[in-house]
């Protein structure tokens, strides 16, 4: 269950990811697919993955209880039903917000 639950918070949890004007809430696999483009954003990508990848590895190992680990795998996948995904300049307007999970996957795996 620990598994699971870290690697539902890996493929799915909404990230906060920053770089300079640009920010957003993606999930991590996106962010690895953005640092591609090497450079700053290479640099920015991998410090956003160490640290989150720590975060859920501690959070999956903390998590005892098969029904809380449960429960927060549940919640995790709810939330990327959510349309609060998405990246872009000035989010302050919340305009570039407003896809779910599975949408961004699709654009950057995709070829969208």
């Amino acid at each position: 269950m620990r598994t699971a639950t870290f690697l539902g918070l890996m493929l799915l949890f909404p990230c906060f990811w920053y770089l300079v004007a640009v920010g957003g809430l993606l999930p991590l696999p996106v962010i690895a697919m953005y640092g591609l483009d090497g450079g700053v954003v290479l640099v920015s990508s991998l410090v956003h993955l160490v640290v989150y990848g720590g975060i859920f590895l501690y959070v999956a190992r903390r998590l005892r209880n098969r029904a809380v680990a449960a429960g927060v795998l549940v919640a995790v996948v709810a939330l990327s039903f959510a349309p609060i995904y998405g990246s872009g300049e000035n989010l302050a307007s919340g305009g570039k917000l407003n896809r779910n999970a599975y949408q961004v996957y699709g654009e950057v795996f995709g070829g969208r």
